[in-house]
């Protein structure tokens, strides 16, 4: 071990010793500072096409020039791979491939390096922990300097105290309107993301959900854009209590005021227009995963999602809502384990519970202004006492216990017919959640379990693995249609011509889901058809 006392010693060529060796001291990026704020444009990127044109709106709107990378391709992964070190996972390859090649283009566009590195900054977040995301920071500038864009900024901040590091880099200021504008965005992208899914399986006319989507997007973002710099009417109060009344004035403006409900409604009207055809047999496949494989909508994740529904499945996505409240959960989980150890317990305990309450709530809330069609998030409690069976609760990196969780919730509710984890080759804290999941499979031959790496290459035999265990799906799938038409006493024909008269039933948001079994979005409909049939005696 070396100490301030004893540093390491360096030797030259004939073993004489020549002095210790220099403090080893990395190099901080210069702050992006207000001065800057009309000259620097922000980058970001990784979440959906969704939640990228929300956020990039909200920034927009609080008064930054900002843009969202495009969603990256297999040339950013070749890109990444040829600057970043050997033996990292995929999300840090694209990643940093995608903002080289996105700099590259500026460059095509007529700016120099140093422009690009001068006026350009990107943010990600940071992390700690097993898992190699809390590195990826380091890597993305070494990377972006060996690419030619020395000094290019990459800036992090940790996903548990981005509040607080707000003073890091004082250039962005996180005001109430910020704040409230970003978890606006958040829950909406969530939304769009997860009834897209719902809806383009059973669309009567391809490519209308796309287009009523994007309709839909362009909308919204316009809208946080016009709110984001929103101040309150004056009010004759004292000067504390008007700060605190101001406050609450916003976040009723952002989250519950008239033109918010106004601008969902107009979102709900969009979507209604895409008519669907509810009794397609499609097996339910959930995909969880790696937070970065699990989220990807393009070849990071061999554009998975969009492969199933066209193999005939229906997808289950996790939206960004659950990942938070796992976080929130997981701060809870280590504030009981403290207790007594230190103050504040009951302070810490009633603020995090509040927080995912507040968020549950107000999930809701948009859910059912957006016609109810989207699915609740995640009682995380329940998924805890789950996994708790086979996974430390308190074991830290990536999506910890979830991943187990999740699998035992989907096997006791029976809603889905394939369970599919999708991570990047090597990830660590995805290697643990495999281990516990071989015990699970292993205890419940009924689960349908399908584990799959990722990589920027190797697609063919990676999707070939899903389309073989598919099949058994779609077989589950037909099998449990079947049962619950033949339960019925009922022709597939009778429900089709009863359907047609009944337009209504060909809404997007039409409510006849039930609890499950059956898990088949097309069985929950016959069952429901068969009895509004008895009802009206048909």
């Amino acid at each position: 071990m070396h100490d301030r006392l004893n540093p390491p010693r360096r030797f030259g060529p004939a073993g004489g010793d020549s002095g210790p060796l220099p403090q080893y001291r990395r190099r901080l990026p210069l702050p992006f500072v207000p001065e800057e704020t009309p000259t620097t444009t922000i980058l970001f990127g990784n979440l959906t096409p969704k939640h990228d044109a929300l956020i990039e709106a909200v920034f927009q709107g609080s008064g930054y020039r900002c843009r969202a990378l495009p969603t990256p391709t297999r040339a950013a992964y070749a890109t990444g791979v040829e600057y970043c070190n050997y033996g990292l996972c995929n999300p840090n390859y694209f990643t940093a491939g995608n903002l080289i090649n996105y700099c590259r283009q500026l460059i095509r566009e007529g700016l120099s390096a140093e422009e690009v590195s001068r006026d350009f900054v990107y943010f990600t977040i940071g992390g700690c922990g097993p898992c190699r995301f809390g590195m990826y920071e380091s890597e993305y500038r070494q990377a972006l300097e060996d690419a030619g864009f020395p000094g290019f900024r990459v800036l992090t901040f940790l996903a548990n105290t981005a509040i607080r590091e707000g003073s890091a880099h004082p250039g962005v200021k996180y005001t109430v309107n910020f704040g409230l504008g970003m978890f606006n965005a958040l829950i909406l992208g969530d939304l769009l993301f997860d009834i897209s899914y719902r809806i383009r399986p059973f669309e009567a006319e391809p490519g209308a959900t796309d287009a009523a989507i994007a309709d839909v997007t362009q909308d919204l973002a316009d809208f946080l854009r016009r709110r984001a710099l929103y101040e309150p009417p004056p009010h004759r109060l004292p000067s504390r209590l008007q700060s605190f009344v101001k406050i609450l004035w916003k976040i009723w403006f952002h989250l519950c005021g008239e033109e918010w409900r106004e601008a969902l409604e107009r979102a709900r009207e969009r979507l209604a227009q895409v008519r669907m055809d509810w009794l397609r047999v499609k097996p339910v496949v959930k995909v969880t995963g790696e937070f970065y494989s699990a989220l990807s909508e393009g070849e990071a994740n061999y554009n998975l999602f969009r492969y199933l529904e066209r193999e005939g499945a229906e997808v289950v996505v996790d939206p960004i809502t659950n990942l938070i409240l796992y976080w929130l959960y997981e701060a809870r989980l280590n504030n009981r384990r403290r207790r007594g150890l230190r103050p504040g317990f009951w302070k810490k305990e009633a603020l995090l519970g509040f927080s995912s309450w507040f968020w549950t709530w107000r999930y809701r809330a948009a859910a059912r202004l957006l016609g109810g069609l989207a699915r609740e998030p995640e009682d995380e409690e329940r998924i805890g006492r789950l996994a708790s069976r086979h996974y430390d609760l308190l074991a830290r990196g990536g999506e910890g216990h979830l991943i187990a969780g999740r699998a035992l919730e989907s096997i006791e509710a029976r809603n889905c017919h394939l369970f599919v984890n999708v991570k990047p080759f090597g990830c660590m804290p995805s290697t643990q959640a495999d281990g516990v999941m071989a015990l699970v499979a292993d205890r419940h031959p009924e689960l349908l379990f399908l584990p799959l790496d990722t990589l920027g290459e190797g697609e063919v035999n990676a999707l070939n693995r899903v389309q073989m265990v598919l099949a058994d799906a779609r077989r589950r799938a037909r099998g449990e249609f079947e049962e619950c038409l033949r339960r019925t006493g009922r022709t597939l024909d009778e429900i089709r011509a009863f359907v047609s008269k009944h337009p209504e039933m060909q809404s997007p948001f039409y409510a006849f889901r039930r609890a499950t079994p059956p898990a088949g979005t097309a069985a929950q409909f016959v069952l429901h058809a068969a009895e509004r049939m008895k009802r009206e005696k048909c």
